[in-house]
């Protein structure tokens, strides 16, 4: 079994942040995927929760204490040796921890961030495609425009996948994404804010799946959301002031009409 490279995936912004190293081995019962932690950021994570899932397969493990700044964890996870397509397949991964500082000791919200191994399984396939996440803004909700591009000259079909962290969701996405042989194909993800600090930076994962053809090459990229602060009330609701201080102003010139000597009255 070979791992592939492991970039980053990381909720970019103050407190723990990790940086995921890792080597996959199969015993005779179960292929163990060796997961390192390395928190880079400025505050410690303690507890660690790390979920991981693989061809399906989900597991989860809790590192307690977890990883203060500069240390490094280890998590084990343990999935089936059954590979039914063989290929670069992708573990994603979302870390949950306390987030220090974000609140009353004892009572800190949870922080999270999406992570990911690529595995070569069986096959260690050359990738098909490339996908790309632009910069996308979410104050309520808003929209990522994901493009997929063709790495090998051939028309391909792609499942495409939106991972979030906690405080963030993704709508669905096109079930498959046809991509031609030269140029862009682009799908519109939905993003809806559940709870997401703003304003702040939050990490996500997009995973393309390639479906045809004999070999499993998956891609993964990251992508940056903004979340961004609310607009100022008095801006955004400005013209219904002013057409409500008109209506007021109307309202008391016509009853100073209706008191005046000359004016009419009931």
């Amino acid at each position: 079994m070979l791992l592939a490279l492991l970039p980053l995936a990381a909720e970019v912004r103050a407190g723990a942040r990790f940086e995921v190293t890792g080597s996959a081995d199969a015993t005779d019962e179960a292929l163990l995927v060796r997961v390192e932690l390395k928190n880079v950021g400025d505050r410690p994570a303690s507890p660690l929760t790390v979920r991981g899932e693989l061809l399906g397969v989900r597991r989860e493990t809790v590192i307690n204490p977890g990883a203060a700044s500069g240390e490094t964890r280890v998590a084990t996870l343990s999935f089936p040796l059954e590979v039914p397509r063989p290929g670069v397949h992708a573990l994603t991964l979302l870390l949950e921890f306390p987030d220090i500082g974000g609140g009353a000791p004892g009572a800190e919200p949870t922080a999270s961030q999406r992570a990911y191994l690529l595995l070569a399984l069986g096959e260690n396939a050359p990738p098909a495609v490339k996908v790309d996440a632009p910069v996308a803004h979410v104050e309520t909700a808003g929209r990522m425009a994901v493009g997929v591009e063709s790495v090998d000259g051939a028309a391909h079909r792609v499942r495409l996948r939106v991972l979030t962290p906690l405080g963030l969701r993704a709508g669905d996405v096109e079930a498959e994404v046809a991509v031609p042989a030269k140029g862009r194909a682009v799908s519109d993800v939905t993003l809806l804010r559940a709870g997401a600090p703003r304003p702040s930076q939050q990490g996500v994962l997009v995973v393309a799946d390639v479906v045809d053809g004999p070999l499993a090459r998956t891609a993964v990229s990251t992508g940056v959301v903004e979340i961004d602060a609310p607009a100022a009330w008095l801006p955004r609701h400005r013209s219904l002031l002013v057409l409500a201080a008109i209506l007021l102003l109307g309202a008391a010139a016509l009853e100073e009409l209706r008191k005046s000597p000359g004016g009419r009255t009931a």
